[in-house]
């Protein structure tokens, strides 16, 4: 039996928790939970809203998946949980993601300047996708 640790607890890998998991890991850019709730809706139609959302969370502080959060939106959910970052149009709402050479760096600094003991980021960027740029010019 699959499980995920989570706060010093073992939770049950049930086939809700799985099917989430499975729908984020095909999800290139990262989605949001109205997003997920219907795609697993594809695959069990009976599933509540709030299940998905508990879900979600729960998969969050085990560290299986990120949310990211960029500025003006809800957050996005994301099973990459490696040091990278996302860049999100602010006309269009497109959104990409990269690797981040800085990242070690900047958590290095970030921890020296706050005295916080850095266990994650997320690093986010807004501006216009070079399609948006064009139609403003």
């Amino acid at each position: 039996m699959k499980v995920i640790e989570c706060a010093g607890k073992t939770y049950r890998m049930t086939r809700q928790r799985q099917t989430v998991l499975d729908v984020l890991r095909r999800t290139n850019p990262p989605q949001d939970a109205t997003w997920v709730y219907q795609e697993v809706r594809k695959v069990i139609p009976n599933i509540s809203p709030g299940t998905v959302y508990r879900t979600l969370n729960l998969l969050r502080r085990a560290g299986v998946v990120a949310e990211v959060k960029v500025e003006g939106s809800t957050g996005y959910y994301d099973t990459s949980v490696d040091l990278h970052y996302h860049v999100t149009c602010t006309a269009c709402g497109r959104t990409v993601e990269g690797k981040a050479d800085a990242g070690e760096a900047l958590k290095a600094q970030v921890a020296s300047a706050t005295g916080f003991v850095i266990t994650g980021h997320h690093l986010g960027f807004c501006g216009l996708c070079s399609d948006c740029a064009q139609r403003q010019q």
